[in-house]
């Protein structure tokens, strides 16, 4: 409660909180929970997808600085909320162009996977020195994973280095992947049908946008090797009972700007007849209990989501092994991490998934009680409790 000049009683505004990200996809994938929870909480609660561009430097991320730069300054926020690198970088160098206003700000910023690794390459310093400007503004950091943690306690990317905390993503709603009794989702072969799977296939499946960091062409390489060394195993007669060739298949969910070059590849390979690209897919929740294993080949992550997902529906992972993936997959407990970028033994791998049940089934149980640790339920109450902490610390 403040107080009038005749010292009545009157009831505070609501506070005002800023939601950012570079999409709405991501705010709608990430953060509708928050959103909807600060609003109970009587916040006003506002969420914008930034017009940035993923071009790191360009003219259209200085535009970008410049309209949330005016959004700031007319709305006049409590509370910035940035998420991920270019919405967060742009969020926290326009509220740095605030002058007196920025005092009046409390900047949480959310990292979803720094962009580079901790080694001299010009890339980290293309993207870490902007994260060094930007620490200047930014009161609360939380990080998704312990290699991320280590960035950014080493380079000081919070003006507080107390004020840097992990957390397990932004928690995963795992009602939509398994049943209250926490058995993974059945599938139907209604479903399989809709989504183009016969009832014998063995299929992989990788759920991720078409970019040159998710990997796709790591994938198919990988994929085509290992369907000729299941060839050349059923010839010879090396394949357990009821298992050949033919039932491997590659299901590939998402959209983005490498897809038709990924279409072209899978001709080149001569593996298109077993490749399906279901575009982008917004109930995941029925096409993993469709598929056998999930794969991802990417090249750099915070905590993956579809991982996540994956593993929630009772699926084995089969994941590059870099930063984020190892937060989520202990290889041979309930997955396996391939060397990134080689794909002969993505292909090891995927062949001994195929001919070997036991280990499938192995990690299915260790992978959902894993998962639990990254569930919403659990991890939403923490992430409001950092924000509510702070802010009520920095109105006393």
């Amino acid at each position: 409660m403040s107080k009038t000049a005749d010292n009545t009683p009157q009831a505070e505004a609501p506070k005002k909180i800023l939601f950012t990200a570079s999409t709405m996809s991501h705010i709608e994938n990430f953060h509708l929970p928050y959103l909807e929870e600060f609003r109970r909480l009587g916040w006003e609660v506002s969420a914008i997808a930034l017009p940035v561009s993923k071009r790191f430097f360009s003219f259209q991320n200085l535009r970008a600085i410049n309209y949330t730069r005016r959004l700031l300054k007319d709305e006049r926020f409590d509370v910035i909320s940035s998420h991920a690198t270019l919405a967060g970088i742009v969020t926290r160098l326009a509220g740095m162009m605030t002058g007196r206003l920025r005092k009046e700000m409390r900047v949480f910023h959310t990292a979803h996977g720094y962009l580079f690794h901790d080694d001299n390459s010009l890339k980290k310093w293309a993207y870490l020195i902007p994260e060094m400007v930007c620490s200047n503004v930014t009161d609360v950091l939380m990080v998704m994973n312990q290699e991320d943690l280590g960035i950014a306690k080493k380079y000081k990317l919070c003006k507080d280095p107390q004020k840097i905390y992990y957390i397990n993503g932004m928690g995963i709603d795992l009602s939509r992947f398994q049943t209250a009794q926490g058995e993974p989702l059945q599938c139907t072969k209604e479903q399989k049908a809709a989504f183009g799977i016969e009832e014998n296939d063995f299929v992989f499946v990788y759920a991720a946008e078409f970019s040159k960091r998710k990997n796709h062409e790591l994938l198919l390489r990988g994929f085509a090797k290992a369907v000729d060394q299941i060839k050349d195993l059923e010839e010879k007669g090396g394949l357990p009972a009821g298992l050949s060739a033919d039932r491997l298949k590659l299901v590939l969910a998402g959209d983005g700007i490498l897809l038709e070059d990924i279409k072209a590849l899978t001709e080149k390979l001569n593996i298109s007849d077993r490749v399906k690209f279901l575009g982008y897919v917004k109930n995941m929740n029925e096409l993993y209990p469709c598929c056998d294993v999930a794969v991802t080949t990417s090249r750099i992550e915070g905590l993956p989501f579809n991982v996540m997902e994956a593993m929630a529906c009772g699926l084995p992972v089969i994941a590059s092994d870099i930063k984020g993936h190892r937060e989520l997959v202990e290889h041979g407990v309930n997955g396996l991490l391939f060397k990134s970028e080689n794909q002969g033994q993505l292909a090891d791998q995927m062949l001994e998934i195929y001919k070997n049940s036991s280990v499938r089934h192995s990690y299915i149980e260790v992978s959902q009680n894993k998962v639990g640790e990254f569930s919403l339920v659990k991890v939403m109450p923490l992430i409001v409790k950092t924000y509510r902490d702070h802010i009520e610390k920095n109105a006393v």
